[in-house]
């Protein structure tokens, strides 16, 4: 079978009326990988042959009328994705409204995050999910997954276990200038765990971070850790319940 290049998977997408999003899905790659292939980069041949298989069936199964009514082509949703200089992938709606689609550290995923956080195939493995946005953004926008239940103490502001955080990074250079509260929280990425916390303290002299959580409760009281053990710290900028 003939290996497909990246031009070729953009006209065989805008002859099927998909979006790159759901095309991306039903080839198993994320939204940005099939972005790039469209822009010109190589497509290993491996996938390629792949890609060709699945693209081929997918046009049998339209000139058959045999797509499942779960699988209905979105003839309407709009064909072309937006990305930051940082790669993240915006859609707009209709109604001008913007999704990001982001990169989801799951739970069982925490504990790898801090030593593969570098390592782009750990990204491509991971699920990739959407949150709606009022506008572009610039920066760099990850999704972690809550675990444990220490920072709900009931307010209108908490988070529960399980919820999904839209964080966007914050650069080191900026670090050294503090940390106003947050509505949420931070994501601190320590070098051995991932810390979901509010930052309550910064200590510029040695380097000293105090942690705190919202429960409440006695096992969650606050702590400290220093700057030098810390390799990212992301915002919380909307979250799940």
């Amino acid at each position: 079978m003939l290996a497909m290049n990246g031009l070729e998977l953009r006209e065989k997408r805008k002859k099927l009326k998909l979006s790159q999003v759901e095309l991306a899905q039903k080839l198993g790659i994320s939204s940005r990988t099939l972005m790039k292939y469209e822009n010109g980069e190589d497509i290993p041949v491996s996938k390629s042959e792949f890609f060709r298989r699945i693209v081929t069936q997918i046009e049998n199964e339209v000139d058959g009328n045999e797509i499942n009514a779960g699988e209905n082509l979105h003839v309407n949703e709009p064909e072309e994705l937006l990305a930051n200089k940082n790669g993240n992938v915006f859609e707009q709606g209709e109604d001008g409204r913007y999704r990001i689609y982001v990169k989801k550290v799951p739970v069982k995923a925490l504990g790898s995050y801090p030593s593969h956080f570098q390592d782009a195939d750990f990204y491509e493995d991971l699920q990739q999910i959407s949150f709606p946005v009022d506008h572009l953004g610039r920066g760099k926008y990850i999704c972690f997954e809550v675990q444990g239940d220490s920072m709900n103490g009931g307010r209108i502001d908490d988070t529960k276990e399980g919820a999904e955080l839209l964080c966007r990074e914050l650069g080191r250079h900026h670090w050294k200038d503090g940390f106003k509260p947050s509505p949420y929280g931070w994501v601190i990425i320590h070098k051995s765990t991932v810390l979901f916390k509010d930052i309550k303290n910064l200590n510029l002299e040695n380097g000293d971070m105090i942690l705190g959580s919202r429960s409440g409760l006695p096992q969650h009281q606050d702590f400290t850790i220093n700057m030098n053990d810390v390799r990212q710290i992301w915002k919380v900028i909307k979250r799940t319940q």
